[in-house]
């Protein structure tokens, strides 16, 4: 029962999101997310970092870049519970990184290996965003289930994932009062293809799909060739 609610997920995304639309702005973008994850040499406390640039305006503007550390803990084989920081900056020409975000966040994760070759992975995450020059603190709680499917007698897989995104608060006034608005924020669908070039180390690249649902202000279609490069100690 439970997997099979978890699997509908996706769906029930696309299927609601159709519903919000209003005039839609499309963009291409490129992001190269590179992560560390440790356990310490098989222990039961684990840290992760992520390092993100990303680009927009049809991969033509350098626009953000992200910092996430964390640290967890194997609370079962399965289950991991984690707490850590984001950094993200928005960059223009006219501040620089002066707009950047600093999240505080949350995070559940379950791993499970359905079968020899398919793993399945979902991670909750909540989120208390500190907006540069905003009194009011977003929260925010992010949902994704991941699939990856390990080609027999290959070192190739196949990798899909949706990961949801809702406010829990609005701010009324000001430069974020077309998205900081409660209800579903936007939408991240990813398949791709990966390889496992070493033990500490896999690839994968794919198409990533972002829809950005705003309040006053065209949608947002944004078209990301995604790239992870994954290293683990």
């Amino acid at each position: 029962m439970f997997k099979s609610a978890i699997t509908l997920i996706p769906a029930l995304t696309l299927i609601s999101l159709p519903c919000l639309a209003a005039p839609l702005k499309d963009d291409m973008s490129a992001w190269v997310s590179n992560t560390f994850q440790t356990d310490f040499g098989g222990s039961r406390y684990l840290a992760f970092l992520e390092l993100q640039p990303r680009t927009k305006s049809d991969n033509n503007q350098f626009s953000q870049v992200i910092v996430r550390p964390l640290f967890g803990y194997k609370v079962t084989k399965n289950l991991q519970l984690w707490a850590g920081y984001t950094w993200q900056g928005e960059y223009n020409d006219q501040t620089d990184f002066e707009l950047a975000t600093n999240d505080i966040m949350e995070q559940l994760q379950w791993i499970d290996n359905w079968t020899p070759q398919l793993n399945f992975q979902y991670r909750a995450r909540l989120e208390q965003r500190l907006f540069a020059h905003e009194g009011d603190v977003g929260h925010r709680t992010r949902h994704r289930v991941r699939f990856m499917y390990s080609i027999p007698d290959c070192k190739a897989y196949l990798i899909a994932s949706d990961e949801l995104f809702i406010y829990f608060n609005d701010i009324e006034n000001g430069r974020l009062s077309h998205s900081v608005q409660s209800g579903i924020n936007q939408n991240r669908s990813y398949v791709g293809v990966g390889y496992k070039m070493a033990p500490f180390l896999n690839v994968d690249t794919g198409y990533q799909l972002q829809y950005v649902h705003n309040y006053g202000i065209p949608d947002l279609t944004n078209h990301i060739w995604m790239t992870n490069l994954n290293f683990n100690f």
